[in-house]
């Protein structure tokens, strides 16, 4: 232990971040695209100014890789440089924040890439992935602002360049506009309301995100209204949701880094010092989350900004508290358990080998997909070459892509980026559905958005170690009955042009 902290922090966590890279370019191929790395590769595949439930950058940046390849492996390379860019962000930061321990920022990304989520995010293609590196370098120009009383131009536009960014990979960065608010307000910083810097960062953070705006007035601005519809998803707050929602942020993030980061967020807030800072940045993405996830629960990944800032501050209290024996026996059972947890996770992706009954596998929607589709074109073909169909749209996602550029349609009444792409077949129109065994295990007949009667064809079981992993059911299906799409898309005049059109 002693020569290892002899070492140099920035080498040790350059060569920690360097190892982790390579494991992911090792796993990258191994399974197939998540439902939302399949989603935003056909944001790569179908570019336009922006999409329907998010900014354009996830697919501006996803049509890199698509030039060169459309393997699973090519769309993986993009988000692992990335994370491997964020990791060094989060080291500089925390080593800037707190030089008194000259470890920090080491134990911070070590913290960080120990928990389930970052490890997931740290593969895929997603709007969390170009955000996180525009939110550390947000913070970091707002800490250059802060050096100085007189603060200069370039600071100025590169903190608004950042916040052009953030807002072109993910709505939620408008919850960096409120940590710089906060920031403003506590520290007494309304001499920067005086600055033409503060008005020209604005200015240009408004220009980039143009196309934004463009596309959305030209679709009745269907993004703003889904985002706050889809936060109020029940009529009632609900406690139990709420509760789920911490328990899987409690889970996928490791129960130091939520219980301790959640103390430090709401402690820190009215004292000045650096965990200050990260709190401001850190608690409205958390309460923000906490709200709506009482309508709807909220996924994990959603906040996964909160927990990346606070990270340092857990790190530096847990160094400043380690003499304490409970504290150091918690630390020792959170980093088993997280190891743990990481050795099943990467070992099931490499190979799977641990005897989950069907349908319980956690891998079992990464696998399969090619060779899913491979047959149900051989079924298209028996049956004139007839569409295909999903369930909904997170099983459209992995069919669309992998049957690129067949278009894919969905038999729900909900309105999704699927319409806008495809439209809705015709009345009474046939058609191939595929259901994996994650699903219903029958299609649903009968009534709008759906078929009047389904025959099944056949199934196709992957296995892997003699393990089933999934099953995929084929369905040729007759009579679909047109769309009746409900709720808060109904009167959009361009849902009601879509529904028209069959």
């Amino acid at each position: 232990m002693k020569e290892f902290l002899k070492q140099s922090p920035e080498r040790t966590t350059l060569i920690m971040i360097g190892l982790l890279m390579l494991w992911s370019f090792i796993i990258a191929g191994k399974v197939n695209l998540s439902v939302d790395e399949a989603h935003y590769a056909l944001y790569g595949a179908k570019l336009d100014w922006s999409y329907f439930d998010h900014p354009p950058m996830v697919g501006w940046l996803n049509s890199i890789p698509i030039i060169f390849s459309t393997s699973d492996f090519a769309l993986r390379v993009l988000p692992i440089i990335f994370f491997a860019i964020s990791n060094i962000l989060l080291y500089k930061i925390a080593a800037r924040l707190y030089p008194e321990f000259k470890w920090v920022g080491f134990w911070s990304v070590a913290l960080v890439n120990a928990s389930i989520m970052f490890q997931l995010l740290s593969l895929s293609m997603l709007p969390d992935t170009p955000i996180m590196i525009a939110a550390l370098m947000v913070f970091w120009h707002m800490l250059n602002l802060r050096e100085t009383n007189n603060p200069s131009l370039k600071d100025w536009l590169w903190l608004g360049f950042w916040l052009g960014i953030s807002a072109l990979s993910k709505y939620t960065a408008i919850t960096l506009v409120f940590s710089l608010m906060l920031i403003l307000l506590f520290e007494k910083r309304f001499i920067w309301l005086k600055a033409k810097g503060l008005w020209l960062a604005m200015l240009l953070t408004l220009v980039m995100i143009t196309p934004i705006i463009y596309w959305n007035y030209q679709h009745d601005w269907i993004s703003f209204v889904y985002q706050m519809n889809h936060g109020t998803y029940h009529d009632e707050w609900s406690l139990l949701r709420f509760s789920q929602s911490q328990l899987a942020q409690f889970g996928v993030y490791s129960p130091l880094l939520y219980l301790v980061g959640i103390i430090l967020a709401f402690s820190a807030i009215f004292k000045n010092s650096p965990t200050r800072l990260l709190a401001l940045f850190s608690l409205p993405v958390i309460i923000l989350f906490a709200m709506g996830s009482g309508y709807k629960m909220s996924l994990p990944h959603w906040t996964q900004l909160a927990w990346l800032f606070i990270a340092p501050a857990v790190v530096f209290w847990v160094w400043q508290n380690w003499q304490k024996k409970w504290l150091r026996i918690s630390t020792y059972i959170n980093g088993a358990l997280m190891l743990g947890l990481t050795f099943v996770l990467n070992s099931q992706i490499v190979t799977p080998w641990l005897p989950f009954a069907e349908k319980q596998n956690f891998i079992q929607e990464l696998t399969g997909w090619q060779q899913a589709i491979k047959k149900a074109k051989l079924y298209q073909k028996k049956h004139s070459n007839a569409p295909l169909f999903a369930a909904n749209w997170t099983q459209a996602s992995r069919i669309a892509w992998y049957a690129y550029p067949q278009p894919v349609y969905v038999t729900d009444n909900r309105f999704d980026q699927f319409d806008l792409w495809f439209g809705n077949p015709p009345k009474n129109s046939s058609g191939i559905l595929i259901l994996p065994s994650y699903g219903a295990d029958q299609p649903r007949t009968g009534g709008a958005g759906h078929f009047q009667s389904c025959k099944a064809l056949d199934d196709l079981v992957i296995k892997n170690n003699e393990i089933i992993i999934v099953r995929y059911r084929f369905f040729y299906c007759q009579n679909f009955q047109p769309v009746n799409y409900g709720g808060w898309a109904a009167k959009l005049p361009i849902v009601q042009e879509i529904e028209n059109r069959q």
